[in-house]
């Protein structure tokens, strides 16, 4: 039975996100070690010494599916580690990770960093030729695109189901910390107007008290508030037909996951990037002639997944898992 330490997104974070992301990190890293023993320890939170004792004993660390890299480490570093930590860290392999945002190349400090930080032999797995490539600018060969594994099992059987046809309800996000109150409030309108009801999902605390700013007496008659958790958007997404129209763009993912037509509204580089990649149905937020032309109805994506790559990346484990 292998050790696995799991640096986990979805610990001490209102990211709703986060856990859709760690669900599908896990559920692959399962295949691959079916008899691993699973431990996890925080990305949004510095670990302290019994998370390093679990990376010391583990056979494999993983840090899973999140934009968690980033260019000037000392400036903004969204993966909790001291410098003093970097040693202790368990050399990880990535898995599906992304870029923080649109950067310029990482600084000296920083490509020591990950250099130190990441394991030197095992193929790193990023979400989107972007990261694949800064990763590859610094001297980091070591490393395949896959795409990001909440996007794993979309494969052309899976998406073959998806329908084409406007639901009569629709489940609505927002992103409240990239506001644009006057484009999302027409958003909001446009929804309104064209479906009979609008559920909205909370992905984070804030995005409801954004919500309610923009919503107009006549949105909010139509509005119906999901319970704020992965549990409350899943029966959204399998008790009635819906459509997904959002900025979540792992709401989305998860959208399609459940076989429900999802379009994701591009906020930052990480909607763009994996829809640029993957053909993801993804458009700019302020686009309405295309939005108004999707929720009338759509083709199905053709989705290209690189499942060779994924295949690849998960064969490396399997000989080290059997031995």
């Amino acid at each position: 039975m292998e050790k696995i330490t799991l640096f986990d997104s979805s610990y001490v974070t209102d990211n709703l996100g986060d856990q859709i992301i760690m669900a599908s990190v896990q559920k692959h890293l399962r295949e691959v070690f079916p008899q691993g023993f699973f431990t996890g320890v925080p990305t949004h939170d510095y670990p302290g010494q019994v998370a390093f004792k679990y990376l010391k004993e583990g056979d494999f660390a993983f840090v899973g599916g999140t934009n968690i890299l980033s260019s000037h480490w000392l400036w903004y570093h969204q993966w909790k580690l001291r410098l003093t930590d970097l040693g202790r860290a368990g050399n990880p392999v990535l898995m599906g990770v992304g870029w923080h945002k649109y950067q310029d190349k990482p600084d000296i400090v920083t490509q020591k960093i990950y250099k130190k930080i990441l394991h030197d032999t095992y193929l790193h797995s990023v979400r989107d030729k972007y990261t694949h490539d800064k990763l590859k600018d610094i001297g980091i060969d070591n490393v395949i695109y896959t795409g990001c594994p909440t996007m794993w099992d979309l494969t052309p059987d899976h998406v073959a189901d998806l329908p084409e046809d406007k639901k009569e309800d629709v489940v609505f996000t927002l992103t409240a910390y990239l506001r644009k109150p006057e484009i999302d409030g027409k958003l909001l309108s446009l929804l309104t107007q064209r479906y009979r009801k609008v559920y909205f999902w909370p992905q984070m605390y804030d995005d409801l008290d954004y919500l309610q700013s923009i919503a107009s007496t006549n949105a909010s008659s139509a509005l119906q508030i999901l319970e704020p958790s992965l549990a409350g958007v899943k029966a959204a997404f399998t008790e009635q037909p819906v459509d997904y129209i959002g900025l979540r763009l792992h709401c989305g993912v998860y959208a399609l996951q459940h076989k429900v037509r999802s379009l994701i509204l591009e906020v930052d580089n990480r909607a763009t990037e994996i829809g640029k990649n993957t053909h993801l149905p993804t458009c700019a937020r302020d686009n309405f002639d295309l939005i108004e032309n999707w929720i009338g109805g759509s083709k199905r994506p053709v989705l290209d997944i690189p499942l060779d790559n994924i295949a690849k990346w998960k064969r490396q484990f399997v000989s080290k898992a059997a031995a």
